[in-house]
């Protein structure tokens, strides 16, 4: 899991801010709260994760589902602080919105 975050997020200096990145830090400070905010359970998480289909090409982090159920399974906790920590800040990472579109070529 370590590795993950070291892997795929980038330092947090604030002395690197630009504004908006100075107005994103601000927003986050202040906590969202709706009537419906409710923390992922390790059992929502851990369904999530095996729900994923493994025939489905890398995306562009290049974790297969495998690797996230193996973390799940060995650190439970970490992985959903990391999760819920995404969900209370309305953060997550880009590169796990991007999907890599492989064209399928028909033979003739």
């Amino acid at each position: 899991m370590h590795f993950i975050i070291d892997s795929f997020t980038p330092e947090d200096d604030e002395k690197m801010d630009n504004e908006r990145h100075k107005l994103i830090r601000a927003q986050i400070r202040e906590p969202i709260k709706t009537e419906d905010d409710k923390l992922f359970t390790l059992v929502e998480i851990r369904d999530a994760i095996k729900g994923m289909n493994k025939n489905k090409a890398l995306g562009e982090d290049g974790i297969m589902s495998d690797i996230l159920l193996c973390a799940f399974n060995l650190l439970p906790v970490s992985t959903s602080a990391l999760y819920n920590g995404c969900l209370r800040t309305a953060c997550f990472s880009r590169i796990w919105k991007r999907a890599k579109i492989i064209p399928i070529v028909k033979p003739g």
